[in-house]
């Protein structure tokens, strides 16, 4: 009896857990309410009407929309965790389709500084929250015997000389050897930290959570998972039910547990004879 992969994404699954997390209120409705944030970011950004291209737009206007929708694509995935202007123009210049654009002139440094500085200031919430992250993990270094709230999700402490963040989900990331140097910077046993970067570390681990809360769910559900690449969920079922299982695993990734309330979440779903990306 033929079978057939029934494939689920959680759609921008770090940037919805990031401005829940931070409380930017504003980008969880947008998610929320199904927008196309990418293109909401783009039109910011060039202060003209960006939106997601249509396979029958004539190549000039379909190439508009691809190009633009794709730095707002870049920032709201890329910006979130404290990426300055030279580490994204580094970037744009290391990648194939963006480097011409680069060459030709038609963007330059100053155009990745100005989506940096409008990045920061449209969702002031985000960079507050590294701010925020960062001042609360000096403090249990500083003052081991002292418990900090960073915000309503997450506790700090510190054991010993291990920092510990205590998710959501109640489950810890661990930072070994967690000190101050001399020009008071932090450091742990595998180098050093900022709030961009513990930021990083706890939105891909809350993310991670959703994945073992969304693939024990489908095993109750009877959907045999296979497989899970990054934020995907891959099963493998009966033909003839594949479009039933599909709609199941989709709504399974776009509920949460009860620690996840108000995080948006979304899906992108397709079946398959094989996996791809």
């Amino acid at each position: 009896m033929a079978k057939k992969f029934i494939i689920v994404d959680s759609a921008q699954i770090e940037a919805r857990i990031l401005a829940w997390l931070a409380g930017q209120d504003d980008l969880v409705q947008g998610f929320a309410n199904n927008e196309d944030v990418y293109s909401v970011f783009a039109t910011d950004l060039f202060g003209v009407h960006v939106r997601k291209p249509r396979k029958d737009d004539p190549k000039m206007l379909y190439d508009h929309h691809q190009i633009k929708r794709g730095f707002g694509k870049d920032a709201i995935l890329g910006a979130g965790f404290g990426m300055g202007a030279n580490k994204f123009y580094s970037r744009c210049l290391e990648n194939e389709s963006l480097r011409p654009l680069f060459d030709s002139g038609a963007y330059d440094f100053d155009f990745i500084n100005a989506l940096i500085r409008l990045y920061r200031n449209k969702y002031t919430m985000i960079p507050e929250f590294w701010t925020d992250v960062e001042k609360a993990f000096k403090w249990v270094v500083k003052y081991p015997h002292e418990k900090v709230y960073s915000t309503d999700h997450l506790f700090f402490s510190n054991d010993n000389g291990t920092v510990m963040i205590r998710l959501p989900s109640g489950r810890c990331l661990r930072y070994r050897h967690a000190s101050l140097d001399n020009k008071k910077q932090l450091r742990y046993h595998w180098g050093p930290l900022w709030g961009g970067s513990i930021t990083e570390n706890i939105v891909q681990a809350v993310a991670r959570d959703l994945l073992g809360y969304w693939i024990l769910e489908c095993e109750k559900a009877g959907l045999h998972i296979v497989l899970h690449v990054h934020d995907e969920t891959v099963g493998l079922v009966e033909e003839e039910v594949a479009k039933e299982s599909l709609a199941t695993m989709s709504s399974i990734v776009c509920s949460g547990p009860a620690w996840s309330k108000g995080l948006p979440l979304g899906v992108e779903g397709c079946i398959g004879d094989y996996y791809g990306k």
